[in-house]
């Protein structure tokens, strides 16, 4: 077992249909959006397309990635202290190991597809690291169309930038220290972009 001490709760998972006349969730989110933010639960809204069908499990599997970075005893989310950085790093853990279990077509975040061999994104969400103040996360994870719609400033990214950059920051890490994505499970943030950039 990668994380022997991890408290694994009980999963209470919520299921929701989301709007098909919602533009945004229909198009910039691909009709899928999942919390796994809270320890014990997991929430799942999406439209029932057979791509979104096919992608249900591992999307849960992302979402309970999440949910036990966090666990007690796991990595700590300090809204008073934690910065891009950290979801950045939680997004590509999440999608690594969804990909672990499921494989890279079903495994990886469909909204950050797009951007993963974006040199320019991933130059901008890699400036962007260190921002603090949790309400400036919506644009540099999920984008400006995210950030428009919930109320956030728009930074200059497209829809899921910072999932694809935080893949690359963690397939990065895994590869040069021979890691597993549930063997980083509770690596710190810093490490993984450290040793991602070669900055160690």
């Amino acid at each position: 077992m990668a994380t022997p001490s991890i408290e694994v709760p009980d999963i209470t998972v919520l299921i929701v249909l989301g709007d098909p006349g919602n533009d945004y969730f229909m198009e910039s989110a691909k009709g899928m959006s999942g919390n796994g933010s809270t320890f014990g639960y997991i929430s799942l809204t999406f439209w029932p397309t057979p791509q979104n069908l096919d992608r249900l499990e591992a999307t849960a599997v992302h979402e309970l990635n999440h949910n036990l970075r966090y666990s007690p005893g796991g990595v700590i989310w300090d809204p008073s202290v934690v910065n891009v950085g950290e979801q950045v790093v939680s997004e590509g853990l999440a999608d690594a190991f969804a990909r672990q279990l499921y494989g890279d077509e079903l495994g990886y975040s469909l909204i950050g597809v797009p951007h993963l061999s974006d040199e320019t994104v991933f130059a901008k969400v890699v400036s962007g690291l260190e921002v603090t103040g949790m309400q400036n996360f919506t644009a540099w994870i999920h984008g400006d169309a995210a950030a428009r719609r919930f109320g956030g400033e728009p930074v200059g990214l497209p829809t899921g930038a910072g999932y694809a950059v935080g893949s690359r920051l963690v397939d990065t890490y895994l590869a040069k220290t021979g890691r597993t994505a549930a063997d980083a499970l509770h690596i710190s943030s810093r490490e993984i972009i450290d040793v991602a950039l070669g900055r160690i």
